[in-house]
């Protein structure tokens, strides 16, 4: 024999509508929050960084001055060479002098001056050719007649061909450019540079420094 509550009870349950597709348990709903957060957390690695105004202003300003620091300098310019320091001979050249005559050489030597008349020189006729001689035989030279040791006035023997110094003995060998031989000088005697146009001999410049002279023009000294 039936039960009549059991059935009513029966029909109720079979007539209630099942629940709906959105309502989720405790499990369900908790699983489902777990997911989204693991997905959140995914797409905040894959996304890159927000990068900060500021920062971005300051790898902007490194990397100018990192290209300036690199860019190659403009090549300097030259400055200008300065002059060099003029000697007494570019401001006024050696003048050219008629120092003697050859026939003022029959004893091998001759007293003149030049580059003016406070500098004493020797022509000197030597007899054999030598180097930088003049002349129809290349023999004919001039040098300084002052000693280089202390300004002192040298004697000149044409038989050596020595120039001497009669205050500290210092000697000079005429034959081989006046050079030292002997004695507290330092310095050989300068040398006249000379041209010989028919029988006459010109003084047209000078070799070395004389004696107690910034420079051997006098005209430069005032």
């Amino acid at each position: 024999m039936d039960d009549p509550v059991q059935d009513q009870v029966l029909s109720e349950a079979a007539t209630e509508p099942p629940p709906a597709p959105s309502t989720l348990n405790r499990r369900g709903f908790l699983k489902l929050s777990s997911v989204s957060s693991a997905a959140a957390v995914l797409a905040a690695c894959a996304s890159p960084p927000a990068v900060k105004p500021t920062a971005t202003a300051t790898a902007a300003a490194t990397a100018a001055a990192t290209a300036a620091a690199t860019a190659i300098p403009p090549a300097p310019t030259a400055a200008p060479a300065a002059a060099a320091p003029r000697s007494a001979s570019d401001l006024l050249p050696y003048p050219r002098l008629k120092l003697a005559a050859i026939s003022d050489l029959s004893n091998g030597v001759f007293n003149a001056s030049y580059p003016d008349v406070n500098s004493q020189v020797m022509v000197l006729k030597l007899g054999t050719k030598t180097v930088g001689g003049v002349g129809p035989d290349e023999d004919i030279v001039a040098y300084s007649g002052i000693c280089t040791h202390m300004g002192c006035p040298t004697s000149y023997d044409p038989k050596t061909k020595i120039f001497a110094c009669p205050c500290h003995y210092s000697h000079f060998d005429a034959s081989t450019d006046a050079v030292l031989i002997n004695g507290p000088a330092t310095q050989h005697l300068p040398r006249i540079t000379l041209e010989v146009e028919g029988q006459d001999i010109y003084a047209v410049g000078m070799q070395g420094l004389l004696y107690g002279r910034p420079n051997n023009l006098s005209l430069t000294e005032l």
